[in-house]
């Protein structure tokens, strides 16, 4: 079935839409229904709450999502969720994979949220699909680089944006978990970038991350109508890798190198903190504190992460905290990290597992896209 992209929501197959916002109040609280969209892949949907007196706090809610056309009605899969007392409007993205009837026109929704109350709207639906959004192009063009494919799977040219659909392959015995920016962060640096044939820069515009997994869609500002081909590049791509690094004897009171299979890395000291230094810890934790150089680059990667910890061979109730914070859209290899658990200050050994890797580029995709563009109204 032909997907389309639609703004701020992504790739979707044919199916039906909100024409505009519907709003219900009760009980001084206000809900607006800012989109539905129903495919026969599922149904999304976004809301807004606001009206919130300060004291709710972070209780857990559930809502539940009833649509009705007539005397039909389709219930959507209920979901769990919780908000804070600071915060006046609540947005509440809701996917599931139960799909409506391709009904077109007036309906009926209820939103049942626990602790709040039963709002009920009326609202209308229309049909979307190639001839009213942008159609996806099909493009499947790769390039690789030290091991790791990045292929462009698709591309949907909007009034509003360019959608790019990317999709990374790393080497056996890695995961992705950033592309452009570790974990999806992506900015200046790690930011991706869009030109077409005629030097013409497209700016790729910032999101939220979601999900730091090998697929990713990046959003452009819109092609010049005259734009023929265009090439993608991607700075960087980070990866999970398997190594694991032999048990390391405590204290460490001289540097000791460590290999995390084709890296290597020291540990220069470690220290029993009586109050550890990092953010938000509690004086009261015990913690041993590290510090390390992670080796630089090696060839084209550099770790930035140490990955999980090992205490006596056994990652169990330990984790680490940073003394500072790694910014994802321009990341660096800790020097220190501050590790914390019951068993750190008494352990024998000290070891890492499943570091995060670094790896530069550029991976450079061309394809076309002649025709694709939508013109300037």
């Amino acid at each position: 079935m032909a997907a389309v992209y639609l703004a701020d929501v992504g790739f979707r197959p044919a199916g039906v839409r909100l024409v505009r916002p519907a709003r219900a109040v009760l009980e001084g609280r206000a809900l607006t229904l800012g989109d539905l969209i129903a495919t026969p892949e599922g149904t999304d949907l976004v809301y807004y709450l606001s009206g919130f007196k300060g004291d709710e706090g972070f209780t857990p809610r559930h809502d539940m999502i009833a649509i009705r056309a007539g005397a039909t009605e389709q219930q959507l899969t209920r979901g769990a969720f919780s908000f804070g007392s600071d915060r006046s409007v609540l947005r509440r993205q809701f996917s599931s994979t139960s799909a409506i009837p391709k009904w077109i026109g007036p309906v009926s929704l209820t939103i049942s949220i626990t602790g709040v109350g039963e709002f009920h709207l009326d609202a209308e639906l229309t049909p979307f699909g190639p001839d009213t959004e942008a159609p996806r192009r099909e493009v499947n063009a790769s390039a690789m680089h030290d091991g790791i494919t990045v292929t462009v799977r698709g591309v949907g040219a909007a009034h509003e944006e360019t959608a790019v659909e990317i999709e990374v392959a790393v080497g056996e015995g890695e995961c992705c978990v950033g592309i452009g920016g570790y974990a999806g962060h992506r900015l200046g640096p790690t930011a991706l970038s869009l030109r077409d044939e005629s030097g013409r820069v497209y700016m790729e515009r910032r999101q939220n991350p979601g999900p730091f997994d090998h697929a990713t869609l990046a959003l452009f500002q819109p092609l010049h109508p005259e734009a023929r081909d265009l090439e993608l590049t991607v700075p960087y791509i980070f990866v999970e890798d398997s190594g694991r690094t032999e048990p390391i004897r405590l204290p460490v009171t001289s540097p000791v190198e460590a290999q995390f299979g084709r890296y290597q890395i020291r540990v220069l000291a470690t220290a029993s903190l009586a109050k550890p230094r990092a953010r938000k810890a509690s004086s009261s934790d015990p913690a041993l504190g590290v510090d390390l150089d992670l080796g630089g680059w090696h060839g084209d990667r550099r770790v930035v992460l140490p990955g999980r910890i090992l205490i006596d061979d056994d990652f169990r109730d330990v984790g680490y905290r940073l003394p500072g914070i790694m910014n994802g859209t321009r990341p660096e290899p800790v020097d220190r990290l501050e590790i914390i658990g019951d068993r750190v200050l008494t352990a024998k050994t000290l070891g890492f597992t499943r570091p995060s890797v670094q790896v530069r580029g550029p991976w450079r995709i061309r394809f076309p896209i002649a025709g694709i563009a939508p013109p300037i109204t």
